[in-house]
């Protein structure tokens, strides 16, 4: 809490004690002079028995009354104190908290921010700022769809209908617009608090993970060995161009089929070799023999599993080498 802030509410309950103190000492003043009248009533015979007997009941119940309001307002003033340091004591924790978060945000590699629900951002980590290029100001005053790509807008619109149905969101690709006018791709993963009505959301820059994983594809698809790689269901999640051209498709064509859509000795191992593989978790090395327009051709196979963070096989490859005779 700022300093003005508790200089003022000091000065305030100061000033109600006060308030309080003159209340008490008026009301005894009052007392103490309606005793006296009363003792000049009685030694005065110029006031009547009426006036007097009307005057001990009034004015004691008058300063009665006023002592007791001020009792009341005593005890309004130390409930208000009791109150008052509850609300100072969950502003400090929010304003620690806020500290604590602002800090996080200032030193996080993470690219993280929360978004409310009029579409702008209420807060950036600086890592955040600091890769898409804009100042903090025009990132929280401008609507976030702004810098979003175009083609990724319908895409990202759907993501935040899932969050507002109480569904999180994993691995979420769109694009950001920088300060010079490119885009950087980034994986969000986001949730949406209801009771603050906010977003709350961190991503990943893979703009440089997608320039990788393409030339690592153009360096398979120029090889001559063939590679397939399927999951666990036999639906296939990637292979290079030779494997393609040999079995007759487009490797785009092949991609997200089952392996049954191959008739060809060269799509997979044998059974008893692939559950080998899936059981012991380590690659698995053979010879193989295909027949081609008539004549035979040798080639050195290898099966090997693909695993998981946890250790399980999720899809298994195979890699044949031609054996040049």
């Amino acid at each position: 809490m700022a300093l003005n802030d508790k200089k003022k509410t000091f000065e305030y309950f100061s000033s109600w004690h006060v308030q309080n103190k003159i209340t008490l000492i008026t009301l005894i003043a009052i007392l103490l002079l309606s005793a006296l009248f009363v003792t000049a009533a009685i030694i005065l015979p110029a006031i009547t028995t009426s006036q007097i007997i009307a005057f001990i009941i009034l004015i004691p119940a008058l300063a009665c009354f006023g002592i007791a309001t001020c009792h009341s307002s005593s005890l309004e003033l130390a409930k208000a104190r009791r109150d008052y340091d509850k609300l100072a004591q969950r502003l400090s924790e929010t304003e620690d908290s806020q500290i604590t978060l602002d800090r996080f945000f200032s030193i996080s590699n993470d690219l993280m921010a929360v978004a409310g629900k009029d579409g702008r951002l209420k807060k950036v980590s600086k890592s955040l700022v600091t890769t898409l290029g804009h100042s903090e100001e025009t990132l929280l005053s401008t609507p976030f769809f702004e810098f979003i790509h175009p083609e990724d807008r319908v895409s990202t619109r759907e993501n935040i209908k899932a969050l507002s149905l109480g569904l999180r969101s994993v691995g979420f690709v769109n694009r950001y617009r920088t300060a010079d006018g490119s885009y950087r791709t980034l994986s969000w993963s986001a949730a949406a608090d209801d009771e603050l009505g906010v977003r709350v959301a961190s991503a990943r820059d893979v703009t440089d993970e997608g320039s990788i994983k393409s030339r690592m594809q153009r360096m398979l698809d120029s090889a001559s060995f063939l590679l397939i790689v399927k999951d666990t269901d036999g639906i296939i999640t990637n292979c290079n161009e030779a494997f393609a051209v040999l079995v007759g498709f487009t490797r785009e064509s092949l991609l997200g089929k089952s392996v049954k859509l191959l008739n060809s000795p060269y799509h997979s191992a044998p059974a008893d070799k692939e559950q080998e593989v899936l059981k012991s978790l380590a690659p698995l090395t053979y010879d193989e023999v295909f027949v081609k327009g008539g004549a035979e051709e040798k080639y050195i196979s290898t099966v090997f599993p693909i695993l998981d963070q946890t250790g399980k096989a999720i899809s298994i490859g195979k890699v044949s080498v031609k054996v040049m005779q």
